[in-house]
């Protein structure tokens, strides 16, 4: 091989790698050769050589090795120290290392490793050439001149910044450049072209060994991918040494396109060192200009701690502000700092947090706020941010804005954004006075309020307090259809509180202010028989909140969703939801809102026979102040009618009273809500006092709407159960139909039920006295009820089964066992099987297989199960 200078060689670390393989194996034929191998920090040099290394003892080729050290460029010798130590070398060696004259110590071991290079190759492998003393430096430069003579070869390794200032470049040899890996290298190294992984580790790397082995493994299985990816990260900042390691760490904290001047007040270094240092970084491909890839700057910020967090972190606060970037991309060093000294710190971050509340960014405005408040003196300061702390701590923990919301009560002038704070959070605790009077400040404020939050904030009066607050009364057209929409609580659902509801869904959007506006306007579409429109809004507006990270809006928008399903007769699914939204909040932060979950999974247990759960749900504490809303009257309604269904009718006539004298205080008629009359009526009549009962049921007649189909269906049924038999069936039938009108699916359950018992008396009458035409009708119309909510046909025989038969019979077809049964239905496994024997005995059959062959028109569905599980 001739005499090659400088000759340059550009590759990845396997490229490299088989090059100096081929330089081996032409050593161990008798080749000599130089070779100086750079690239920047965690390139693989070091690797590489170690390769090398291994693949020469493989070949019997005898290596000395060494490395050098910033901390020993001093200790004279101390790299041939190292070369030396390998306990295979001649004496000759040994004896040229204890002439005391430098030179001729240099040149006896020159000689000495050239004679032994003659008689079989040697490998002189060199890490950190840039650090090694100069004695040994002066050793290696003889050595690479008598190279090519002899079967040595040299492979040293430099810093790639090092390279022109070396004496080594002046001698012949070999220059490999390192250089990242590339997809196909990595590729190969993974054994895995066709599946992206190669590329994504690629993007998130650079190429980078170091960092390319740590995704290798993480992706093997072997270690946690985002730990490896960080800790490969710190290793690679340690390689950098300084300045370079704190011009990258500062890169990574400032995230962002700034100066190199300001790039270098972060740093702490010099204009110059900055300049170069971002350079060399921009050369490894996992800095672009002077921002990191995004994973790599979150794996550097990550491992930094103590005063270095706070002292870079602070330097960056500063830089930005006086390069006057966004309030956001400053507030966001100062919460990482955990310290704002400056003067101009307080601003930002009350700024910053305002901005970030327009994206839903709670947690991180609610850190800037705490920030400020820490810092802020003046008495005007801390009320500002203990107003906007109320706003936005609201969303997801209302009991922990009760403070500020205090603080809102006492302060002496409010803005609008403040009033209608406190107006929302008031309703929220059941405060209607502070409510009130928040609201009438807002109607008659300076600046006016706008129409559109006027309707939302109407509607949430409505809501909780069955009133409007507005003194003001406009003809404009969102306040016009809140009022109309609100009719729906006195007069049931029509077609103009269904088209009133349908604007306001579609032209609010899901905030503070309009929460209870839509839960309004989804419970109307569901009075209008209109379930399954209700249900599509009421889930996408509960996706919405929790995309939002508005805890509070999915727990209101949830426990609506629970009251639907079981309007629709799946007592199953209304435990199962109202249950999990009761869980995501705690009892302080769902404030008087709580009778919603509650009232919901009162009624759904006692519809299922479920009586010992209901009453471990009475046992949940209620806030004080919930009884006075109307959240309160749905609670006490559904308390009574437990207390009805466990025979306590006094029980059962005290709450029901409650109800009435709640909302004859406030002048209200809300039988959507509470049809107390009606109530009162079966309480009555279970109490054995059917003349009161048919007063009662007539009274609600008379007063109900044409539109309010769920009060006249409940009157119809208390009228048919209390007054003449002669009308009792025509008046249960007016009954169900009055509750397919308006969608509710268990009423309609339970005057079904009621048909089933009719049947099953006329079925017991003696022979000669039964009435075939009654009879035959008594059928017909149980089918006819039955068929409504389950949406399937029933056999002509079921019509002689109790409803919970009925159910425990079409679970048993499905193919449920009798313990499957009562865990759907909430009875006990005795009660299944005592049904069962009821309804074989009453059919003629012999088992559950006849049974079977009995109900095979019967399709099995899970609608259908829900439903009658709710029946």
């Amino acid at each position: 091989m001739g005499v090659i200078w400088g000759q340059n060689r550009r590759d990845n670390p396997q490229g490299a790698l088989a090059f100096l393989e081929g330089l081996l194996i032409e050593c161990d034929a008798g080749m000599g050769e130089a070779v100086l191998v750079g690239g920047g920090p965690a390139s693989g040099k070091t690797h590489l050589q170690h390769q090398v290394v291994m693949r020469a003892k493989e070949l019997g080729i005898l290596t000395l090795t060494a490395t050098g050290a910033a901390d020993e460029r001093n200790v004279d010798g101390g790299v041939i120290d190292q070369l030396l130590a390998n306990p295979l070398l001649s004496p000759a060696l040994s004896e040229a290392l204890l002439v005391d004259d430098v030179d001729e110590r240099i040149a006896g071991l020159c000689s000495a490793v050239h004679r032994l290079a003659r008689e079989r190759a040697v490998l002189v492998a060199v890490d950190d050439l840039h650090h090694v003393d100069e004695t040994s430096a002066r050793l290696l430069l003889r050595l690479q001149r008598r190279a090519s003579s002899a079967a040595l070869l040299l492979i040293l390794n430099h810093a790639d910044d090092s390279y022109a200032g070396l004496p080594f470049t002046s001698q012949p040899h070999r220059h490999v450049e390192l250089t990242p890996l590339s997809v196909k290298a990595i590729a190969e190294l993974v054994r895995a072209e066709g599946d992206g992984l190669p590329e994504r580790i690629h993007e998130l790397s650079a190429g980078n060994p170091l960092l390319v082995n740590a995704l290798i493994d993480a992706h093997r299985g072997s270690v946690d991918a985002n730990s490896a990816y960080s800790e490969a990260v710190q290793r690679l900042l340690h390689c950098y040494g300084s300045p370079l390691r704190e011009v990258a760490t500062a890169i990574a904290v400032l995230d962002s396109d700034v100066t190199t001047d300001a790039l270098a007040i972060v740093a702490g270094v010099d204009l110059l060192d900055a300049e170069a240092s971002a350079g060399l970084l921009a050369d490894t491909g996992l800095v672009a200009g002077v921002r990191f890839r995004p994973s790599t700057a979150a794996a550097v910020v990550g491992g930094l701690r103590g005063p270095e967090k706070v002292r870079l972190h602070a330097r960056a606060a500063e830089v930005k502000h006086a390069h006057g970037l966004p309030p956001v991309d400053v507030a966001r060093h100062l919460v990482a700092a955990g310290e704002a000294e400056a003067a101009w710190a307080l601003p930002v971050l009350v700024a910053a947090a305002e901005q970030v509340m327009l994206d839903d960014d709670i947690d991180f405005a609610t850190r800037c706020l705490k920030l400020a408040a820490s810092i802020s003196t003046a008495r005007w300061e801390q009320q500002t941010i203990s107003q906007l702390l109320a706003k936005i701590t609201w969303r997801v923990n209302p009991a922990a804005a009760a403070p500020h919301l205090k603080s809102l009560r006492e302060a002496g002038s409010l803005d609008q954004s403040d009033r209608i704070g406190l107006a929302r959070q008031s309703l929220w605790l059941g405060d209607r006075d502070t409510f009130e009077r928040a609201f009438t400040a807002l109607e008659h404020d300076v600046e006016p309020l706008d129409p559109h939050t006027a309707a939302e904030l109407t509607l949430a009066g409505y809501w909780h307090h069955g009133v409007s607050a507005a003194t003001v009364q406009t003809g404009d057209p969102w306040l016009r259809t809140a009022n109309s929409l609100a009719a729906v609580w006195r007069t049931g659902a029509t077609k103009t509180t269904s088209a009133c509801a349908e604007r306001i869904l579609q032209n609010c959007r899901l905030s503070d202010t309009s929460l209870e506006a839509l839960a309004t306007a989804i419970l109307a579409l569901a009075y209008d028989d209109k379930a399954d429109r209700a249900e599509g809004w009421r889930a996408s507006l509960s996706e919405e909140a929790e995309y939002r990270g508005a805890i509070t809006w999915k727990a209101m928008l949830d426990a609506i969703g629970a009251s639907l399903l079981l309007r629709r007769g799946d007592v199953v699914g209304a435990v199962i939801l109202a249950s999990r939204t009761l869980n995501l909040l705690d009892a302080p932060n769902w404030g008087v809102a709580i009778c919603y979950p509650l009232a919901t999974l009162v009624s759904a247990h006692t519809a299922a026979g479920a009586f010992k759960e209901a009453a471990a749900v009475l046992r949940h504490p209620l806030p004080e102040a919930a009884l006075t809303t109307l959240g309160g009257v749905r609670y006490l309604r559904a308390r009574g009618h437990f207390h009805l269904a466990t025979n306590r009718g006094l029980a059962a006539v005290s709450d029901l009273q409650q109800c009435r004298r709640i909302l004859r205080e406030r002048d209200l008629d809300l039988p959507t809500i509470a049809p107390w009359r009606t109530d009162l009526a079966e309480a009555n009549l279970g109490l054995g006092n059917a003349p009161l009962a048919v007063e009662l049921a007539n009274q609600q007649l008379a007063c109900a709407s044409p539109a309010d189909a769920y009060s006249r269906g409940s009157a119809l049924r208390v009228l048919a159960l209390a007054g003449d038999p002669a009308d009792r069936l025509s008046l249960l039938n007016r009954s169900a139909d009055a509750f397919k009108s308006s969608g509710d699916r268990l009423e309609l359950a339970k005057t079904a039920q009621a048909i089933n018992q009719l049947g099953q008396r006329v079925e017991r009458a003696p022979s000669p006295v039964r009435p075939a035409q009654v009879l035959r009708q008594v059928r017909q119309v149980s089918r006819s009820v039955v068929a409504q909510p389950v949406a399937r046909p029933e056999p002509a025989s079921s019509s002689v089964l109790s409803y919970a038969e009925l159910r425990v019979v079409e679970l048993a077809v499905d193919g449920c066992t009798n313990r499957q049964i009562a865990e759907t239905l909430y009875i006990t496994v005795s009660t299944v099987e005592q049904h069962l024997t009821r309804v074989y005995r009453k059919l003629g059959v012999a088992g559950r297989a006849a049974l079977a062959g009995e109900f095979a028109d019967i399709e099995a569905g899970s609608e259908g199960r829900s439903v009658r599980a709710a029946q």
